[in-house]
């Protein structure tokens, strides 16, 4: 028989008895495993943008439109019954492929973690204690396609009409440890594409290879002294991909490589450079680039300069940028891909105290 005690766990609570708190933690870990759960790999982020219309309209952000885009994608901007001098912003997709989501601990695995749906419930987080303080002049500017070509960002630069609004600042949101970013480095891609003749390998004067070409111009890539900068560092080259001929036997009748570069300088210069190294060896085409990115982090926080891309290159058109989030990049794109719940709290009191300072030091 059971004791009188071990009976009372079986019976129901009285009406209007207590319950237990709920741990804000655990609220947050669920509410981004439900978010994870949704895909939104680039070129699918509609189901997701569905979520957060109405996740952003229950938080008290009563205009929302929709910014087309391509057909079925689309950019979400959100603000209250007043303009909004103060927009968070980040992307909405991520990159393939989808993975399972689970939790260990502190820690949330999933795609999208870190980059950028973790940064994301943050910043909601946030904007729901500026409105909770009564602060109105504040909204969402959430983009599609920045894993792949930028599509959401630029297309959001038409929206001039928020600057004659009186828009003064954009924080947004990529994974920098809770660091705001004082530069970011800009991005060279091309491709190198060099031409031989075709023939019997075992004779040397019966053929070129292309394969050959390609090598020798990438080494001198490879080798040259590129720019460095006292803030952003060294350029830096990565050579992607390279492909070519049709045996082992058989000279290459054409090769190709993918090359992309970090840069830490302007890029019509280094285009330029690239050019002349390839020399009429090989053909540099598809070029595709941005230039670095300068910011003016507030005083007072700890800043940090990052190689990658972001859509700060665009969205900057708009308004003066801080960039900043929780979680880590070098964890981004991984099938290990996570974020701490510890470290999305620190991102919600960041993007609080960043949210304040902008709305009242830019009157």
């Amino acid at each position: 028989m059971l004791h009188p005690l071990q009976m009372m766990a079986f019976l129901p609570l009285p009406t209007g008895a207590p319950m237990a708190p709920t741990d804000p933690s655990d609220t947050l870990a669920t509410t981004l495993q439900t978010w994870l759960e949704v895909d939104s790999t680039s070129g699918e982020e509609k189901a997701f943008l569905e979520l957060l219309e109405a996740e952003l309209k229950e938080a008290g952000f009563s205009r929302i439109d929709r910014q087309d885009v391509a057909p079925g994608r689309y950019n979400l901007l959100a603000r209250t019954e007043r303009p909004a001098r103060l927009l968070y912003s980040t992307h909405v997709d991520t990159v393939p492929p989808f993975l399972p989501v689970r939790r260990e601990g502190d820690r949330i695995f999933g795609r999208g973690a870190c980059d950028t749906k973790g940064g994301l419930l943050a910043m909601l987080q946030a904007a729901k204690r500026l409105l909770a303080a009564g602060e109105r002049d504040l909204g969402f500017l959430l983009v599609v396609g920045e894993e792949v070509d930028h599509c959401g960002a630029k297309k959001s630069v038409a929206l001039s009409h928020l600057k004659e609004e009186g828009l003064e600042r954009i924080i947004l949101c990529e994974p920098t440890i809770n660091r705001v970013v004082a530069a970011q480095k800009g991005m060279l891609k091309f491709t190198l594409k060099t031409e031989g003749v075709a023939g019997h390998s075992a004779f040397v004067d019966r053929g070129t290879s292309a394969i050959n070409k390609l090598l020798d111009v990438l080494e001198r890539m490879r080798q040259h002294d590129w720019p460095t900068d006292t803030i952003l560092g060294p350029t830096t080259l990565n050579i992607g991909t390279i492909e070519g001929g049709v045996a082992a036997n058989v000279f290459a009748p054409s090769a190709q490589a993918q090359v992309l570069m970090r840069a830490v300088s302007p890029i019509a210069p280094l285009l330029q450079r690239v050019e002349a190294l390839a020399g009429e060896e090989a053909r540099v085409e598809g070029a595709v680039y941005n230039d670095p990115v300068f910011f003016d982090p507030p005083e007072g926080y700890e800043v940090a300069t990052v190689p990658f891309n972001t859509d700060a290159t665009y969205v900057s058109e708009l308004a003066p940028v801080w960039l900043v989030g929780p979680g880590d990049i070098r964890v981004a794109h991984a099938d290990h891909e996570h974020i701490d719940v510890s470290d999305l709290q620190a991102g919600i009191d960041l993007y609080t105290e960043l949210g304040t300072l902008a709305l009242r030091t830019q009157r």
